[in-house]
């Protein structure tokens, strides 16, 4: 899974080019087409998908099995506002516990490859974060399996009662 992740944060003089990090690799200024690549997948999630979380600096957005989390950082830029880490991923087919570990964990290695830091409480409420969409997850899932589970006898019932009247 860490090797999906997509970390973006922006330049702290708000003149160098934006931190991106794309399937674990630091991508270069001229590696223009990659770049965007990356960007346009994180702006996709975060501007099309739901947001599912925000607490205490931290921001949880989802769309479908993609997400993006956002992570503030103890710097802030040189106008003093807050430079968040972004980090975009896929769900894997768990979501448990070590997911957002792994996820926290790696925003962090992030942060602390381009000299940033974020409070351990940040790093902590994200892997929560993680475990609210797991119930939510779970939950549609239950629901999906309740449907299913409904109509499944209901059109047999449906198909039995055609039967007998076509037969009359």
């Amino acid at each position: 899974m860490t090797g999906n992740l997509v970390y973006w944060a922006q330049a702290l003089d708000n003149a160098s080019p934006d931190h991106i990090n794309l399937r674990g690799k630091e991508l270069s200024p001229e590696d223009a087409i990659r770049r965007q690549e990356a960007v346009s997948l994180v702006s996709s999630v975060a501007r099309l998908g739901s947001r599912i979380f925000s607490e205490g600096g931290v921001q949880l957005t989802q769309k479908g099995s993609r997400f993006v989390v956002e992570v503030h950082s103890e710097q802030l830029d040189q106008a003093g506002r807050i430079a968040p880490i972004i980090c975009c991923g896929e769900y894997d087919a768990r979501i448990d516990e070590a997911f957002g570990a792994t996820v926290a964990d790696c925003i962090n290695d992030f942060a602390h490859s381009i000299g940033r830091t974020v409070r351990r409480e940040h790093l902590d409420i994200t892997r929560s974060a993680f475990l609210i969409v797991k119930k939510k997850f779970s939950t549609r899932r239950r629901v999906r399996i309740l449907l299913i589970g409904t109509m499944v006898p209901a059109a047999l019932l449906a198909l039995i009662y055609m039967l007998a009247f076509r037969k009359s």
